[in-house]
């Protein structure tokens, strides 16, 4: 019997159908992340990343992300997956544009409401645009939005939460790392291969195809 957990029967599912319907976006997915690459954005946000998420990294660092996106969006709706790098890379770049948009007066004021709600439980989100310390992006759109993981504490820590420009997500769309790609298993593989030649699979998302 298999001792593969849910989150690598996923991506395994993932794979296969990238490699059928769409090799040229199945070899834009990097190699494996190493246990130290997962480490360093575990030790830089200094809380301990889901297992989930270490283990995806582990089987996929992510898309390639270099000059211009990815040729596809795997992620409902038009995110990609960020190798651990960018992940980190962009984190750092959300608090620091938060600490530069505001005079000393407000920014001191919006340095409290961050320190408070980073200290509420994972799920808790309010309708302001502010970026936590403890939330982490791990897929983007390439317009400034994407997916975050929220690693504060509670029953739902690792859910992820999409957010744009402007506003973040008011309410989980996965529970964790794991629900993600299971979703998106079942997504592609209930596509009908013939629709892949049509311009839209439907009004929201295009999955990848070659």
């Amino acid at each position: 019997m298999g001792t593969d957990t849910a989150v690598e029967r996923a991506w395994r599912r993932i794979e296969d159908w990238l490699s059928r319907f769409a090799p040229r976006f199945r070899a834009e997915l990097n190699p494996p992340a190493t246990a130290a690459e997962i480490d360093i954005v575990a030790t830089a946000l200094g809380v301990a990343l889901p297992a989930d998420l270490r283990t995806w990294w582990s089987l996929s660092n992510g898309v390639r992300h270099g000059i211009g996106l990815p040729s596809a969006s795997l992620i409902p709706d038009f995110s990609s997956p960020y190798p651990t790098s960018i992940a980190l890379e962009r984190w750092r770049m959300h608090l620091k544009v938060q600490q530069e948009s505001y005079p000393p007066g407000p920014r001191e004021e919006m340095a409290r409401f961050v320190a408070g709600q980073n200290t509420q439980p994972a799920g808790t989100l309010q309708p302001q645009l502010y970026w936590l310390p403890r939330w982490l992006p791990i897929a983007g759109d390439g317009g400034g939005g994407g997916l975050f993981i929220d690693l504060r504490k509670g029953p739902l820590h690792g859910c992820l939460v999409e957010f744009s420009r402007d506003h973040q997500g008011t309410t989980p769309r996965w529970e964790s790392v794991t629900q993600l790609w299971v979703d998106v298993a079942d997504q592609l593989e209930a596509v009908d291969a013939d629709s892949l030649r049509s311009d839209r699979i439907d009004d929201r998302w295009l999955p990848p195809r070659s």
